[in-house]
């Protein structure tokens, strides 16, 4: 190929362990505006050992110029993400990394998930939607100390430390440590709207503390911030979390909803939180109102198995993101006609909205445009829609744990 025709790519490195997910990854990667002149692969790593091993290896099987890291569960919605991170590294050859939200300040005790202060993103937990803000007042690209791995992007590659950190903490940081000790810098970019969406679980600590010491005993010089939220350790919690959920499938696969439900509420009185439970809590919820008001199985438990049932319901959340960010019709299509045909319920979507839905009032308006199975049914959805449109609540925002300090701060000094 002729020097000028040459193309440079820009590559996506996927730690996957679910179809499902990777899948919807990449259709909103397949659906990004590639500038000219460049094209895009999509590597997928499955089932590593860690997150560093993960990204070696794409890193190593690719020659791209730019590379994407992130998770399975991050959705670029933002369809000019290349062009605007493109142009922040050729306008900025030092700048190594982007990172969608970061700190300035890493805490002395390496407690780092906490200290988030620049940058934002579309979070959507397992049980609600909200766009967390980490820099409420950020009005321009911000250099950063970290950045959180929910998706880093480079210019540059260095070896990830799978030498240190062997599971699925850290890998962020030290990589972000490791490009600012190579002198280059770490950039979180202004974002008036998040360009990405996390579709994420809560996360799991169980190693957090063993790689928070190995990361502060190798990189010393980077934590410079004197407050720091005491380490919560869910080791304990984590294994009888799993245990339940395990007795709530088994449960579900032998059709004992009443006693599915039964159990959840046990976990709902723990007051913690657990991603497996609440997606099985919000299946049993729709599969107890479907019972209640409709007299029939809902389309979930129709899917048989739980673990059927459990991508059943991921794949319904997925089309209704779809429909929520614009997507054309035909890549929601399944959707439109489960809900028409009647085989998906009105109580169900609108279950499915209220805890996977960010903007509700959007989605709902959609949702009056199209032919409801019958009048009560469309009368439902209604009642519902005026309800929440008189409710006003709005796009619903939470502040990460350290932008809410320097708000305070902000404020106690303005008084």
């Amino acid at each position: 190929m002729p020097v000028e025709d040459r193309k440079d790519t820009i590559a996506f490195i996927i730690c996957v362990n679910n179809e499902l997910y990777f899948e919807e990854c990449k259709y909103y990667i397949e659906h990004l505006e590639v500038p000219a002149g460049y094209d895009i692969d999509v590597i997928g790593i499955w089932e590593a050992d860690s997150m560093c091993a993960a990204y070696n290896l794409g890193m190593r099987s690719s020659d791209a110029k730019y590379k994407v890291y992130m998770h399975q569960d991050v959705f670029i919605r933002d369809s000019r993400f290349l062009e605007k991170t493109l142009r922040i590294f050729k306008e900025h050859p030092k700048t190594g990394m982007i990172g969608m939200v970061g700190g300035i300040g890493i805490p002395e005790n390496g407690v780092v998930y906490s200290s988030w202060n620049v940058g934002k993103v579309d979070c959507r937990e397992p049980d609600l939607s909200y766009v967390l803000l980490c820099g409420p007042n950020q009005t321009k690209d911000q250099t950063v100390d970290a950045v959180d791995g929910l998706l880093m992007m480079t210019q540059y590659d260095l070896p990830w430390r799978e030498d240190l950190f062997s599971d699925f903490d850290f890998y962020d940081v030290s990589q972000a440590f490791e490009f600012r000790r190579a002198g280059y810098e770490i950039v979180v970019p202004y974002q008036e709207e998040p360009w990405v969406v996390h579709d994420c679980g809560f996360a799991k600590l169980t190693n957090y503390d063993r790689n928070r010491k190995i990361c502060m005993e190798e990189y010393p010089e980077f934590f410079n911030v004197p407050e720091g939220e005491e380490l919560f350790s869910s080791g304990e919690w984590d294994q009888l979390s799993s245990q339940l959920a395990a007795a709530i499938r088994r449960m579900i696969d032998q059709g004992q909803w009443d006693e599915a439900s039964q159990a959840i509420g046990i976990y709902h009185q723990s007051q913690m939180k657990s991603s497996e439970l609440e997606m099985l809590a919000i299946i049993c919820e729709i599969e107890q109102t479907d019972r209640r008001v409709s007299k029939r199985s809902s389309f979930l438990a129709q899917a048989g198995s739980c673990e059927a049932i459990c991508r059943t319901y991921l794949s319904v959340r997925f089309l209704l993101h779809r429909m929520e960010f614009d997507r054309p019709a035909q890549d929601y299509q399944e959707l439109i006609h489960a809900v028409e045909s009647g085989n998906i319920s009105v109580d169900a979507i609108l279950i499915l909205i209220l805890h996977g839905v960010l903007d509700k009032e959007k989605v709902l308006g959609q949702l009056e445009t199209w032919h409801m199975p019958d009048p009560m049914s469309a009368e439902r959805l209604r009642s519902f829609h005026r309800r929440m449109q008189k409710e006003n609540r709005g796009i619903p925002y939470s502040y990460s744990k350290r932008a809410k300090m320097e708000l305070e701060k902000y404020s106690k000094e303005e008084q």
